[in-house]
């Protein structure tokens, strides 16, 4: 009947936790003082399918991509304790794909002659 009350709703909602009653408080929803009838409105429940699904996706994705965040914030962090300049980090960096590098020696040692 308010909009805090409305907010708290979707909020619960996005949350999974007794979503089922809300959606079916909504479907049994007549109108303003009219009492509730089992099924009065069907396609609310379709409102509460696809917000839980737009929801449910968009805070799942939200929350990795906090946790990604600080994770790559915190990789920086522990780089740069180091003490190192950018140009300094990227010459580490070329070692360690230079220490990583494998040869292809099946290619690279073909004998030239079936003699040898």
């Amino acid at each position: 009947d308010s909009v805090p009350t409305a907010m708290l709703s979707l909020f619960v909602i996005s949350t999974l936790e007794a979503w089922p009653d809300y959606m079916w408080q909504a479907v049994d929803g007549q109108g303003e003082n009219i009492g509730p009838q089992r099924g009065a409105v069907p396609y609310a429940a379709y409102f509460f399918v696809i917000f839980i699904f737009v929801g449910a996706f968009f805070f799942l994705n939200f929350f990795v991509g906090v946790i990604f965040m600080n994770y790559e914030e915190a990789q920086r962090a522990e780089k740069e304790s180091w003490f190192m300049t950018k140009k300094e980090l990227e010459w580490v960096d070329i070692m360690k794909m230079i220490v990583k590098a494998k040869p292809d020696l099946e290619t690279t040692n073909v004998p030239q002659s079936r003699c040898l």
